[in-house]
């Protein structure tokens, strides 16, 4: 059995985001969730900045970015 994560980037905008983790398994050729939503909201500020880069992939950290740093 294999865990998958999917990550939703949500109500991102210029001061601040929420990220969205759901963790899912394959049960009989469908995607279940396992557990519960865990949302956390980070400030577009230095610190939320680096807890976002060792948290997020890369390509999360940078989508974040993208809109921060307009």
């Amino acid at each position: 059995m294999e865990f998958k994560e999917k990550i939703t980037l949500d109500m991102l905008t210029k001061d601040s985001v929420s990220v969205l983790r759901q963790k899912f398994i394959t049960l009989n050729g469908e995607d279940v969730q396992v557990g519960g939503n865990v949302r956390n909201a980070y400030m577009n500020c230095e610190n939320d900045r680096e807890i976002l880069k060792a948290e997020l992939s890369e390509e999360y950290y940078n989508a974040v970015m993208a809109v921060w740093e307009v």
